[in-house]
């Protein structure tokens, strides 16, 4: 593992860019609290080559969709105290260790503190290589499982006012790239099969006493670039984090075509076989700021479902998230 302590910050685009290529780092942590009945994903994406800030609040509090989401003017060091708007944001305790996102918004607002369950996992040691590395010039890519601690408290609906506990396990990945290089086409190429349609999955699987999680592509038969990895991961535990040889994933959809009700997966660690299927599914959000530089124009459908898990040779059970995305867009433009 080649990561160093400045790499929890930001980093400069590559010398020779295009100027107009948008570069960003990307800070991903997920909250997944079943008894507090609280799941969402914080996320920002800063751009030094564009000069702003995205943070975005995806929720699903008690059954209710609450979002926030804007964009602001990037003013900090790339070595940041705190980076993110006027009310998210997000600081580095402890590189590697603790991390801590406030938020103080209209609907709902927390203070979390996320500390490290295993040892962070740097896509670049997939077996094969960075998955990722084939697309738009990836800089780095890395993961961690994470616990998360904090309070929650809700402005409205019939919690209002309540101030509860958030104790539960989570996950988080950063990564520098350029996103969305090539311009979109003029009209959505809509896929003759579903199985076309399909795209990413990347699930971050949280068990008592081991992590896993990867990266890989629902159809098998995708065309990818020359010489890239089809999938990676790894799984975490006490004696550090490795790399796993493969996995794949099966997944159910309802009759919209896009909306999961369910998942089936393999995970080939090499020494052990393990098929992991999806128990209940508690909340699904999806990432809105997938774009490029139109703000109006989504470029990816990034979904994120919050289910109950089972490996089914061992019997451990957990919780996470499933991302996954499904092509084209839909719909294209939002305001």
């Amino acid at each position: 593992m080649a990561l160093k302590e400045r790499d929890e910050y930001l980093h400069a685009p590559p010398v020779d860019a295009p100027e107009k290529h948008l570069w960003s780092d990307n800070f991903w942590f997920s909250v997944v609290d079943r008894e507090a009945d609280v799941f969402g994903i914080n996320h920002i994406h800063a751009s030094l080559s564009h000069g702003y800030v995205r943070a975005s609040a995806f929720y699903v509090i008690d059954g209710v969709h609450q979002q926030w989401a804007s964009r602001q003017p990037l003013e900090v060091d790339p070595v940041f105290e705190t980076i993110g708007d006027q009310r998210l944001t997000f600081r580095v305790d402890k590189p590697f260790e603790q991390y801590r996102w406030s938020f103080d918004g209209p609907k709902f607002g927390f203070d979390l503190t996320y500390r490290s369950r295993f040892e962070v996992f740097d896509y670049d040691d997939c077996l094969g290589g960075n998955p990722l590395g084939a697309y738009e010039d990836y800089g780095g890519h890395y993961e961690q499982a994470l616990s998360c601690e904090g309070s929650f408290e809700t402005f409205g609906g019939p919690r209002k006012g309540e101030r509860r506990a958030i104790d539960s396990w989570a996950h988080r990945d950063h990564s520098w790239t350029h996103r969305f290089v090539r311009s979109s086409s003029w009209e959505p190429r809509n896929h003759r099969t579903l199985q076309r349609s399909l795209g990413h999955f990347w699930p971050s699987i949280q068990l008592e006493n081991r992590h896993l999680n990867a990266f890989g592509w629902m159809n098998p038969d995708r065309r990818l670039p020359e010489g890239a990895n089809p999938v990676g991961g790894w799984v975490g535990d006490a004696d550090g984090s490795r790399p796993i040889v493969s996995a794949s994933c099966v997944p159910r959809l309802e009759d919209d075509f896009r909306t999961a009700m369910s998942f089936d997966m393999q995970f080939d660690l090499g020494d052990e076989q393990l098929t992991i299927a999806t128990g209940r599914k508690h909340a699904q959000t999806r990432n809105g700021l997938m774009r490029d530089e139109n703000d109006a124009e989504a470029r990816l459908d990034c979904y994120e479902p919050f289910f109950d898990f089972e490996v089914l040779e061992t019997g451990e059970r957990g919780y996470g998230v499933v991302e996954y995305s499904v092509n084209p867009p839909m719909p294209r433009f939002r305001y």
